[in-house]
């Protein structure tokens, strides 16, 4: 008996679904990237820009 079977029968014991999993690490990704793009907007964009002052 190979091991992934050993696993499966396991889960089936202790009444897991093997078939559901986690999906959140994508929309984790898409929602940090919208942060970092929305942020870049403000400062650069939104705010005017980045600025040398000389004084």
């Amino acid at each position: 008996m190979s091991d992934p079977e050993k696993i499966n029968e396991s889960e089936r014991k202790e009444g897991t679904d093997v078939s559901v999993h986690s999906n959140w690490g994508p929309k984790l990704f898409v929602g940090v990237l919208i942060g970092i793009l929305l942020f870049f907007y403000w400062l650069l964009i939104y705010s005017g820009g980045v600025t040398v002052h000389h004084g």
